[in-house]
């Protein structure tokens, strides 16, 4: 994850053409899931066959079935949050149930032994990435106000423009952030005596030409995201001499993002504020919702077969994704004072852009033995560096970040990445127990590399089947600030984490 952060709705979109890098990565990233086996195997899957989860990384996988399948998988995630900003630790835990992987698999023998012995067809959805996350912070005896940088960064802006007027709105013509026009409009701020266009904030005591932030504040902020991105999949492979298996995917993608963060700054005495200020509260809410596409291309092979032991090898490429997408916002401010209370609220706006992910390389060997288990490896290969974000009705609408995602900048420096999975099944009867682990490479320079432990057990019958599947996302950390109060270094330490459940039940025939 990200080191430094400011986690606040100060980096969000408060104007038209607020996307950036950090969007077309979000919606790059892959962290798959599939179906509880192909999740306790690390999605080490990639030279495996014969379940729906692998499909999604290697087409050839559904190749491999000699039987008709369906198979549905429900999951429940939760993160988990442990933040300690200024010393003051706040602990978050986010449950939600969801459908991780549901698909039909056919195969129809052509009655050769050699040559084209079957061909297979696959149809469903896997889930790809989820982002359930809820984290809060809070500090008590702050001596600084998140809207003091609210008024400097409003500086040079006539109050006049901040306010609405016959045929003129100040969130679209005025020049000035949106939390700018919302704390105008509920008195967060002020003109500084004998100015019209230098302001003050209400947390804030002016005494001569010093401005001081008037007594102790309780500052608290909450952040929630869900909401996830999947593959609904059309798929088609041929069995060629049981030795090589090959497979085609038509892959449409969907997007949904939501989040939600509030934060409230409260005085412990008004009365040490000369505008008597008592509270405030600022919430943003947007929601992203896309639809794209992308094609994927694999391959198996079985080089070496000997009786009770074969050796797989697996190949697959994916073009990147052409998404289309559509981000929708708005924000509130409520402002309570001694002797009153003021509301305002932005429009609902949006925006509409597209994004292009990266290729996707991956690399497979398994090594079955007999009907005691197997042990398989992947590698996988994706550059950010290849991510480009457009507009339909401006082609240089993103120019400058396009050159910073493939050049880098001050700002961003993403790069090639390298992920690596590995799985183990051992076989006793009709039960089976499984084990992987996961390495994803960081996508950007001052993000950390993803690690996942995974493990499940299956239990199969001669037409049914059910797996339970497991997976840890070990701890990362970000460093963040609330805002920007002129200090430098991070204050507060993010560290996440977060558990997946998945049950697959399915029936062969």
């Amino acid at each position: 994850m990200k080191k430094l952060l400011i986690l606040i709705a100060l980096m969000a979109p408060f104007a038209l053409a607020g996307q950036n890098a950090w969007d077309a990565m979000r919606y790059s990233q892959v962290n798959y899931q599939g179906t509880a086996r192909s999740l306790a195997l690390g999605n080490a899957v990639t030279a495996l066959g014969g379940d729906f989860g692998s499909i999604t990384l290697n087409p050839a996988a559904s190749a491999v079935y000699p039987y008709s399948e369906i198979s549905i998988t429900p999951s429940l995630v939760t993160s988990f949050s442990q933040v300690d900003y200024y010393s003051q630790r706040t602990d978050d835990r986010y449950t939600r149930p969801g459908l991780s992987s549901l698909g039909y698999t056919g195969s129809w023998s052509t009655s050769n032994s050699k040559g084209l012995v079957s061909l297979s067809f696959a149809a469903g959805y896997n889930k790809i990435q989820d982002f359930t996350m809820r984290t809060s912070v809070r500090r008590n005896n702050s001596e600084s106000s998140w809207l003091t940088p609210v008024a400097t960064s409003t500086n040079g802006i006539v109050y006049s423009a901040l306010e609405h007027g016959d045929g003129y709105n100040p969130y679209y013509e005025s020049n000035a952030s949106w939390r700018s026009v919302l704390a105008w409009n509920t008195y967060l701020l002020d003109t500084l005596p004998g100015t019209l266009d230098q302001y003050i904030a209400a947390p804030e005591n002016l005494y001569g030409e010093e401005i001081v932030v008037g007594g102790p504040l309780d500052q608290r902020f909450s952040r929630e995201t869900k909401g996830s991105m999947g593959e609904y999949t059309l798929n088609m492979g041929a069995n060629i001499s049981n030795r090589f298996f090959i497979g085609y995917n038509f892959n449409f993608r969907n997007v949904f993002y939501r989040t939600y963060e509030k934060f409230t700054e409260t005085s412990q005495e008004p009365e040490d504020f000369q505008t008597l200020f008592s509270s405030f509260t600022h919430t943003y809410e947007q929601t992203t919702t896309g639809l794209g596409f992308n094609m994927s291309l694999g391959i198996m092979a079985i080089p070496v077969s000997l009786p009770g032991f074969n050796w797989r090898l697996g190949a697959s490429i994916s073009t990147p994704t052409w998404t289309s997408l559509t981000d929708e916002w708005q924000e509130y401010m409520t402002a309570d004072f001694r002797d009153g209370q003021k509301n305002a609220s932005s429009p609902v706006s949006s925006y509409s852009y597209k994004v292009r992910t990266p290729w996707r390389f991956r690399l497979g060997t398994a090594f079955i033995i007999g009907k005691l288990g197997l042990i398989s490896f992947d590698y996988e290969g994706t550059d950010y560096r290849d991510m480009r974000m457009s507009n339909k009705y401006d082609k240089w609408a993103f120019e400058q970040d396009n050159e910073a995602i493939r050049y880098g900048s001050e700002t961003f420096g993403f790069q090639y990445a390298h992920n690596f999975r590995a799985g183990a099944e051992i076989r006793i009867a009709q039960l089976a127990l499984r084990g992987g682990y996961s390495y994803y490479g960081a996508p950007e320079q001052s993000y950390e590399a993803t690690h996942m432990v995974s493990g499940g057990v299956g239990l199969r019958g001669k037409q049914f089947f059910t797996d339970l599947g497991l997976c840890y996302r070990l701890n990362e950390s970000e460093g963040f600030s609330l805002y920007d109060n002129g200090t430098p270094g991070t204050p507060g330490l993010n560290t996440l984490s977060q558990l997946r459940i998945l049950f697959t039940f399915g029936v062969r025939f």
